[in-house]
């Protein structure tokens, strides 16, 4: 598999405890119509103080959000919703579980995402996580095409400015004011990893350079001068000539604010 180029937006503004409310905010602000949904994974009867998981599980719908008149929808799934349920109950503590419904409660312990948006051929994805945004703004070529752009940047500069546009566009949905850009795979995979940080616990984990200690893909000895060449840049400085590659230098993390953009709006 190709390294892939993955946007995360942060510090986002949805209101992520109520997952009605977010779908009707993300259906108005996406201008999608929302089926919100989860699997249903566990089985919980209060009368006989059981909890059982179900391994083959149903999806079970929870409302429609409609911001158009396409007939169309894009699927937003509840992660974890029937252990949610199960905790608010009374007793929660005395109930007899089965080892599979144990595994769907004690995944709270160590939430990940909240929310998956998906259109029905899975090739759209946004995932939700109680700060940021695993954005979608597909990039031709991958990563490898993608950082060779800025190797040549007067050449390609139209295409990467269409390219930041389209994740401003996507992140300002979301309530986003700052991106981290960078690949999903190589050093820089466990940035993708971790976005279940805080936004501000995730910037400093990229600008320190933190990812490197919890990456095999750069060896202890190597890691000083891997420092000196793998690039963090601001997406901005590349349109105002505040921008220089040498041969021996890469892009590894990209950082933007758009605050030029929105000046430019304003």
């Amino acid at each position: 598999m190709g390294w892939d180029v993955v946007q995360i937006g942060l510090q986002h503004n949805l209101p992520i405890y109520d997952p009605f409310a977010t779908a009707k905010e993300v259906a108005k602000r996406m201008k999608q119509n929302i089926r919100l949904v989860y699997f249903k994974e566990c089985k919980c009867d209060m009368c006989k103080n059981v909890a059982d998981g179900i391994k083959d599980y149903e999806v079970i719908e929870l409302g429609k959000f409609e911001a158009n008149d396409s007939g169309e929808y894009l699927r937003m799934k509840v992660l974890n919703y029937d252990a949610y349920q199960i905790h608010k109950t009374d007793g929660i503590n005395d109930i007899c579980k089965d080892e599979y419904a144990e595994l769907i409660l004690d995944n709270l312990k160590d939430e990940y995402d909240l929310y998956e948006i998906e259109d029905d051929e899975e090739s759209f994805s946004i995932r939700i996580f109680k700060e940021n945004v695993n954005l979608d703004v597909y990039y031709s070529g991958r990563w490898g095409y993608f950082e060779k752009a800025f190797h040549h940047s007067e050449e390609y500069q139209e295409r990467l400015n269409d390219y930041r546009i389209e994740i401003y566009n996507q992140a300002k949905l979301f309530g986003c004011n700052e991106v981290i850009i960078c690949s999903d795979q190589g050093p820089t995979q466990t940035i993708y990893d971790n976005m279940d940080y805080s936004a501000d616990d995730l910037k400093e984990y990229a600008r320190s350079f933190k990812y490197l200690n919890d990456s095999s893909w750069v060896k202890d000895s190597e890691k000083d001068d891997w420092k000196k060449h793998a690039k963090h840049i601001m997406f901005s400085s590349v349109f105002r000539n505040q921008f220089t590659l040498s041969d021996e230098d890469w892009v590894e993390v990209i950082y933007d604010d758009f605050v030029d953009i929105i000046n430019e709006k304003d």
